[in-house]
């Protein structure tokens, strides 16, 4: 495999120089849209005129000892002619190899092929019959390659909406290839569009490179293959892939793009194949180029920098180029939280068809991942999980790169992960290395949602700064919501070094963990061995901050926190200034009254922030039972735990036209402070207990509230 990726590395030196990058390295939003980019497409540009095809190869017989040899660009014309004629052509399984480097087109005015047509259009191989056989680049260069088409109107096949160099391969091989200066525009709908090959199902596409431009409406677009399975090995794409809307009708359509695939999935999805396990997925790919979405509101899209869309393996791959998906800008307040998913490896991980199970491990983004309004992670977007048959795995990936999302959630690893049935889910040894300085970020998952299933993060570090203007945030998982019934979430072994900041509730492992619960709950959440070392810190008057988890709201559930450390800072950093106005408010009548219905508090533990139920921004904690703190038999178990941080936070503050007297009145009836070395606060009301055991910690109270027993 090792050998594969050199000669990969080698062959990138036939690129030519990489078109500037997507987004400026200051900016996050850029301000000319995809759209206006392109708006030349579909200009009158010219008929299509294609090449005459040579009579004949150049020698060789077909064999495997003798492969077809093709050293012109007639020839190449000749092989696409055989296998568009005859469906049954014996020429589909042969093997064939390249003699010499190929020019399609002179290239001297390639940068303006989209207002002005070279003199040959591209007729792709294997339009009427998939190829089969084995084609060898031998390390060539084929430049010039053009196709610019609407599939729809100007043909009639159904295959005919594959586009590439070979339209559709079925268990092929295309190998040691290199294609240059490639133009390819299509508008149909479902298309699936790819340097190398639109369709390559069962197939090998190995030790290849693409450098050009592909841009759709519609379908599956990729730098290699637009939708494939099968093996993809030491390949690599520089230049741009870009979805658009359609400027003949002004429709968005559902574009999946990726800089190798725009479609990964298992090799044996539908057909009991065991001999596809001999396929190994993605592997040491890289994608240098910019892969750009221009979505419309009602789209459904993934954009990644090796796979739009996964739903098998991807292994020893790197993003080093640019995935941006943005609104039009007429658009941008329309979209609010999208379908949309784009991710530095994969923007969605889909097992939810007969197939295998999904993994991504030893991938890395070093490149940057922006959004307007979309599901946006360092590896992967979204990770989706619906039938119970699959796992999915994540392990050992790292990113390094800029992630932001504009007006939804980001993270270093995944953004978003759904768990809709006896799935197993893990992230192993996942690492963020990035600072997140604005929006609402996570270190490695921003959202996890469990229906049932079982989730297990093991492993993981954070050690990129946070600074969130969000509800939460936290170095590991930043929220979860559990309405199943049938659940397991196990964080282990994890760790966040870095400084984290927010605007709401701060967990160095996890934030706000939230569970609906139900008459027949089998559900358990543990926390072992997870260090935090990090500041954490907010500037909310209404909120919660744990060293290891902020909120633990897992309501009646089975609660184990076992071996967990925290060194960091613990601090509310602003306090509540008092107002004239915080002392009457309106009622129905329109009649000023006393404000008695709110209370603001400010809760920090140095291993959890918060146990009970909590709401978001309000938090009027009823008054405990003393009787449910250190029972024996207690739901939620708290050992082995140490906090040696700080905790502070800055008392209330009187405002202008406000008294004396009803300041303190107020602050004593409507503020609290909690704040303490294991736990900030806990209410054990509606069942809820807790268990203390060999916990340690170097503040007065092990338990912030004072009027429970503190921990023995």
């Amino acid at each position: 495999m090792k050998k594969k990726w050199i000669t990969a590395v080698l062959c990138l030196s036939v690129l030519t120089t990489m078109t500037g990058t997507f987004v400026k390295a200051n900016d996050t939003v850029q301000e000319e849209s995809i759209l206006e980019k392109y708006e030349h497409q579909h200009r009158e540009v010219g008929e299509a005129v294609y090449r005459k095809a040579a009579s004949a190869f150049s020698g060789g017989d077909g064999s495997e000892s003798a492969p077809y040899e093709i050293s012109s660009a007639e020839e190449l014309q000749y092989l696409a002619n055989l296998l568009a004629e005859d469906a049954l052509s014996d020429y589909r399984g042969k093997h064939y190899i390249l003699t010499a480097d190929i020019s399609l087109n002179d290239v001297s005015n390639y940068k303006n092929w989209g207002e002005e047509r070279p003199a040959y259009d591209w007729k792709p191989i294997g339009t009427e019959a998939a190829f089969t056989g084995v084609f060898d680049g031998n390390g060539h260069v084929i430049s010039g390659l053009y196709l610019n088409r609407d599939i729809e109107e100007s043909n009639e096949e159904d295959s005919s909406d594959y586009g590439g160099l070979f339209a559709s391969v079925y268990q092929g091989t295309i190998k040691n290839l290199n294609l240059t200066e490639v133009y390819i525009e299509v508008s149909g709908e479902r298309s699936r569009v790819g340097g190398i090959a639109g369709m390559a199902s069962k197939t090998q596409i190995l030790d290849c490179t693409v450098d050009g431009k592909l841009i759709g409406y519609d379908g599956y677009y990729g730098g290699i293959a637009g939708s494939a399975s099968g093996t993809i090995s030491g390949c690599a794409f520089a230049g741009t892939v870009s979805a658009v809307k359609n400027l003949q009708n002004g429709q968005s359509g559902q574009a999946y793009l990726g800089g190798i695939a725009g479609d990964f999935s298992s090799a044996i999805v539908g057909t009991g194949d065991e001999s596809a396990d001999a396929f190994e997925g993605i592997t040491n790919c890289i994608n240098k180029g910019t892969i750009e979405v221009e979505n419309g509101c009602q789209s459904a899209l993934a954009a990644g920098g090796i796979a739009g869309t996964n739903a098998a393996r991807i292994t020893g791959c790197t993003n080093e180029g640019t995935v941006e998906a943005k609104a039009a800008a007429e658009e941008r307040e329309e979209l609010g939280t999208s379908a949309l998913s784009i991710g530095g490896i994969a923007g969605s991980f889909v097992v939810a068809v007969l197939g295998e199970d999904g993994v991504i491990c030893d991938c890395e983004n070093t490149g940057t991942v922006v959004a307007d309004s979309a599901n946006t992670g360092g590896i992967v977007g979204t990770i989706d999980l619906a039938d119970p048959r699959y796992a999915v795995t994540i392990e050992n990936c790292k990113n390094t790169g800029k992630v932001f999302s504009a007006n939804h959630y980001y993270a270093g690893i995944a953004a978003d992960a759904g768990v809709k049935a006896d799935n197993t889910l893990t992230i192993a040894n996942c690492t963020n290395e990035a600072d997140f300085t604005e929006g609402e970020g996570a270190g490695i998952v921003y959202e996890l949602v469990m229906q049932k299933g079982k989730v297990l993060l093991s492993g993981n570090a954070n050690h990129g700064k946070i600074l969130s203007s969000g509800q939460n945030a936290a170095g590991i998982l930043c929220y979860t919501a559990n309405m199943g019934d049938d659940w397991q979430l196990d964080l282990e072994n994890c760790e966040n070094t870095a400084d984290i900041t927010s605007e709401g509730n701060v967990g160095g492992i996890a934030g706000f963990t939230a569970y609906y619960k139900t008459d027949t709950a089998a559900t358990s959440f543990s926390v072992l061995n997870c260090k935090n070392s990090g500041n954490l810190s907010s500037s909310t008057t209404n909120g919660y901050i744990g060293g290891i988890l902020a909120v633990d709201g897992f309501m009646q559930t089975q609660t184990v926190m076992d071996g967990c450390e925290n060194s960091g800072k613990i601090s509310f950093t602003d306090p509540w200034v008092m107002g004239e106005t915080d002392l009457k408010t309106e009622n129905d009548e329109g009649e000023k009254e006393d404000a008695s219905l709110f209370t603001l508090s400010v809760m920090g533990g140095g291993i959890v922030g918060r146990i009970g139920e909590a709401v978001l921004l309000s938090v009027d904690a009823d008054q405990p039972d003393g009787q449910e703190i250190n029972k024996k038999d207690a739901l939620v178990r708290i050992s082995n735990c140490v906090n040696t941080g700080d905790l502070s936070y800055e008392k209330p503050k009187k405002g202008d036209g406000v008294t004396e007297e009803e300041f303190q009145k107020a602050a004593q009836t409507y503020w609290k402070a909690s704040m303490g070395g294991i736990l900030g606060d806990c209410s054990c009301t509606n069942g809820y207990s807790v268990n203390f055991e060999n916990c340690t910690y170097h503040t007065e109270r092990g338990i912030g509230n004072t009027e429970l027993p503190d921990i023995e």
